[in-house]
């Protein structure tokens, strides 16, 4: 037993180790490569910051600069990407502004923003939290219920209008305030088709950068939904955004 006790503390003990050894490399990395990006040397900075990405290690600050070092190399569909997942970091509605310029300025789709849309991805970000609030309220109610039934032996209508009220609306946020999946066009020249095969009709050429729904998938292709109607792009020239 003694021997398993020791055993377990030291794997244990090697895994805290290991796990601080990491987060000090990327620490390190971070700091290397914001360094590199104030010397102006963007291209070096990118390569770090990028690989520290592919670790899902990225902070608003660093999608940020990745961004603006994507838009100088004119690689337009990484800079909105990052500016996206920027914007789903932090909720911040300054990016979505800078968005629908660079769409503005280069003729792309999917970039109308509305304050619904806002919203939603507000309460996305923080669903858990309205979820566990709204049921803690309700066994609230319930609780007082159960005390009032207890003491005066009768149920009181309002609270019972009160739980079913907010029962009702942690229905509505759990099943019907989601939203679409989104990608964005990777590809300098995406042929859309008509159905999930090379052999179907073209339905348009476009360019990297626009931001298109995502329906479903099949094999190596992407239904998407394109200027109202439906189409298909090949899984490697679009990305989904997180």
């Amino acid at each position: 037993m003694r021997v398993y006790d020791f055993l377990k503390t030291f794997f244990l003990f090697f895994l805290m180790t290991i796990q601080v050894a990491n987060g000090q490399s990327i620490r390190n990395n971070i700091s290397l490569a914001d360094s590199l990006f104030e010397k102006r040397k963007f291209t070096e900075s990118l390569e770090i910051y990028e690989n520290i990405i592919d670790e899902k290690k990225a902070s608003p600050a660093m999608l940020l600069r990745m961004a603006y070092i994507y838009e100088g190399l004119d690689d337009l569909s990484s800079a909105l990407i990052s500016l996206d997942h920027y914007y789903k970091i932090t909720a911040d509605k300054k990016v979505l502004t800078k968005m629908k310029e660079l769409a503005d300025q280069n003729e792309l789709e999917g970039y109308d923003t509305s304050d619904w849309g806002y919203l939603i991805n507000f309460y996305v970000k923080f669903r858990y939290l309205f979820v566990v609030t709204f049921l803690a309220l309700a066994t609230l109610i319930l609780s007082m219920i159960y005390r009032k039934k207890k003491k005066h032996q009768e149920f009181s209508p309002g609270l019972g209008i009160g739980l079913f009220t907010v029962l009702a609306f942690i229905f509505f946020l759990v099943n019907f305030t989601g939203i679409e999946d989104k990608g964005i066009i990777t590809g300098t020249s995406a042929y859309l088709m008509s159905g999930p095969s090379a052999g179907a009709d073209l339905v348009e050429v476009i360019k990297d950068g626009h931001k298109v729904e995502i329906i479903d998938r099949t094999d190596i292709w992407v239904q998407i939904k394109w200027k109202g109607s439906r189409a298909f792009v090949r899984e490697n020239n679009i990305e989904a955004l997180l």
